[in-house]
């Protein structure tokens, strides 16, 4: 059996076919294991340039938590929140401020437990689902009737949560989170940005990869895949060749494109490939001298519109960790650049240095976390989970729960590993 991509999601799959009696062969393009997700070292500590929040109401990464005896940290709130409207600064607690989006908030999801009854089957009233399937982020803001002031604060939030231009990215994967969360704004704040694992997202890939025994070949590219109802081909950029009765592709929604299938996939998967999902954002780490307090900061339109703080440091600077909607405006190696955005959002602080790592540009990934354009759900998230002969598919992008996040991947990934072990007997 071959697993194309060594992130959370084929690591899971070669683990449960390994466990099954297969012999198994991942190929990662990257020279490190981890997919999206990544930690590494950073001004003296170690940071999550993808990942990091994880929490209980992921059934698939919980379990897998309790099953390596992870510990896990529990971040601090913000003490000071920061937002603006029509360009003017506003400050007060961060309960006053979420008193403010919880109003657009309740507006933006009224409807949204008709249409996902059951988060984990986003299908299953696919009907009622439709109407919002239809629908971007922007075009479902436009129609809530905010005030200014409830409008800008919520545009903010729905551009960190959706790390892309609302008026690209699809209305549900917004709901869907929110859904998942337990139809609450304060769980999807907490769900996505409050718990991590004290050693990083690296220690559970780890664990889950050593759980089995299963051959991995890091810095190798696949280039095209040859499929038919006996067996999979597999061909490298370097013109190396790997047969197998099965094979898992586990890679990006956005960077599917860059593999050549024979046969080629079905009209669903090629329709989901050639619409991408919407995803392109930055998260940026500042280093910064100021105040030392935990702040929370909003700028809807903002290059790292959602910033907070995420450490404060003991000789009184702090890290700030932020979000925004286009890495393509964003240069983390221009602290100049950087100091003057900051100043547009969080005025007082002097930016000691930054970093960031480009998911829009790097090959293996075209764009951060899954968020679907319009029509997903209706048109292609069902066809991207069937199998093509013997060719199965895995990735946090097409999971029916946790989509974008680790327990989507280890989702699809259990999927696809007990079925591939299975074909792989016939």
């Amino acid at each position: 059996m071959i697993v194309i991509g060594g992130g959370f999601a084929g690591v899971t799959a070669a683990r449960e076919a390994a466990l099954r009696g297969c012999t198994v062969l991942l190929l990662e393009g990257r020279e490190r294991l981890g997919g999206r997700t990544w930690t590494a070292p950073w001004d003296g500590r170690s940071i999550e340039y993808g990942g990091a929040w994880v929490h209980w109401h992921q059934p698939h990464t919980f379990s897998e938590i309790t099953r390596a005896g992870l510990a896990l940290t529990l971040g601090d709130d913000g003490e000071r929140a920061g937002w603006y409207v029509d360009g003017q600064r506003r400050s007060a607690t961060l309960k006053e401020r979420d008193a403010i989006a919880q109003r657009g908030w309740d507006r933006f999801v009224e409807g949204v437990q008709e249409a996902l009854p059951m988060p984990h089957d986003p299908l299953h009233a696919i009907d009622k689902l439709a109407r919002f399937d239809r629908l971007t982020i922007a075009e479902r803001l436009d129609h809530l009737g905010l005030d200014v002031e409830e409008h800008d604060v919520l545009a903010a939030e729905l551009e960190s949560l959706a790390h892309a231009p609302l008026d690209d990215a699809g209305a549900v994967s917004v709901l869907r989170w929110h859904a998942l969360s337990g139809y609450s704004l304060a769980l999807t704040q907490f769900t996505g940005g409050r718990v991590t694992i004290a050693r990083g997202t690296r220690a559970l890939l780890h664990a889950i990869a050593s759980a089995a025994s299963f051959e991995q070949r890091l810095g190798v590219a696949v280039a095209a895949v040859t499929h038919s109802a006996n067996g999979v081909e597999v061909h490298t950029r370097t013109a190396d060749a790997f047969e197998a009765r099965v094979a898992v592709v586990a890679v990006p929604v956005n960077a599917l494109g860059a593999i050549t299938f024979s046969p080629e996939l079905s009209e669903g998967k090629r329709g989901a490939i050639a619409q991408g999902q919407a995803s392109r954002g930055i998260k940026i780490f500042i280093h910064a001298r100021g105040e030392p307090v935990l702040n929370n900061s909003l700028r809807p339109g903002h290059p790292f519109g959602h910033l907070s703080s995420d450490v404060l440091f003991d000789d009184g600077t702090q890290q700030l960790i932020g979000f925004g909607r286009d890495a393509s405006v964003c240069d983390a190696t221009d602290v100049t650049w950087v100091q003057r955005s900051l100043d547009d959002l969080l005025p007082g602080y002097e930016v000691i240095d930054a970093t960031a790592h480009d998911w829009l540009v790097d090959e293996f990934s075209r764009g951060t976390w899954a968020i679907h354009r319009p029509g997903w759900y209706e048109h292609h998230h069902h066809a991207m989970q069937l199998p093509e002969d013997r060719v199965l598919f895995a990735g946090s992008d097409i999971a029916n729960g946790w989509a974008g996040f680790i327990d989507g991947a280890i989702e699809t990934g259990l999927r696809a590993g007990a079925r591939a072990a299975a074909m792989a007997r016939t």
